[in-house]
């Protein structure tokens, strides 16, 4: 057990070194990246639009941006990089005989570490504010269950992959879709009545809906929506994880 513990922690490791290979900045990309894609939104959304996250209360939109846009960025990043895990991976996957499931395991778990480096500074400013309130401490549970639930996809996405190539294709823009059909750079108060069921079919809008009660508005997440958080990512984990079962003794004669 031990030994398998130390195996899953070497591609953690290895994972975050090579992501930042020859990088003069090194992990400083994890931060800069984001704010540059963070000031882009907040000019467009906040000067040029002018949008009002909620129309009964005040919230700066920098604020309403950054209570789930660090976990969006985990999720999408740890399920698109995830997925390519096998592949990119396949002489290992073909020669030696180790848990595979690992390099999806290792890829997304290292994700969220980097990002929730983001999320936290945002916390400790947002702190500063004197905004925040130990209803906080209930992002834990929600963020733990959707790392379940990127698990989950990850390791679908990873074992379809070496079958199905052009999944790969497909993934960029069903994340794209994802991210502008969820409520993370704009509320699903300001989405109309009549659009506003497409929203509730993306998983993310129980996710990043959530996070802005917590945060923002210091209240707990709806019951209707922990339900369906908890249940797509039990769905997702168990699912990804018997299909990779399933499907890995057949990665070396597609690989």
């Amino acid at each position: 057990m031990w030994g398998k513990l130390r195996l899953l922690f070497y591609f953690l490791k290895k994972d975050i070194k090579v992501r930042f290979a020859g990088s003069g900045l090194g992990l400083l990309w994890t931060i800069l990246i984001p704010v540059v894609q963070i000031v882009l939104f907040w000019f467009v959304f906040s000067t040029i639009i002018k949008a009002r996250p909620y129309a009964n209360m005040h919230v700066p939109y920098i604020y309403f941006l950054l209570s789930s846009f660090f976990f969006w960025l985990a999720f999408s990043e740890g399920v698109l990089r995830s997925s390519n895990t096998i592949i990119e991976n396949s002489e290992i996957v073909k020669k030696i005989s180790f848990p595979k499931i690992f390099l999806p395991v290792a890829v997304t778990t290292s994700s969220y570490i980097l990002n929730l480096i983001g999320f936290l500074l945002f916390l400790t400013a947002y702190a500063t504010t004197g905004a925040l309130s130990p209803v906080v401490f209930l992002v834990i549970p929600i963020l733990f269950l959707q790392f379940i639930f990127s698990l989950g996809l990850g390791m679908l996405l990873a074992a379809l992959l070496p079958y199905i190539r052009d999944l790969g294709q497909i993934l960029g823009y069903a994340l794209q879709t994802m991210f502008f059909l969820s409520p993370i750079i704009y509320s699903i108060e300001s989405v109309p009545e009549r659009l506003r069921i497409v929203f509730y079919f993306n998983p993310m809008t129980y996710f990043a809906s959530s996070y802005q009660k917590i945060i923002l508005l210091k209240e707990m997440p709806s019951i209707l929506y922990v339900s369906v958080i908890f249940l797509i990512s039990i769905v997702a984990l168990i699912g990804g994880f018997y299909t990779f079962k399933k499907l890995k003794a057949g990665f070396a004669d597609v690989l």
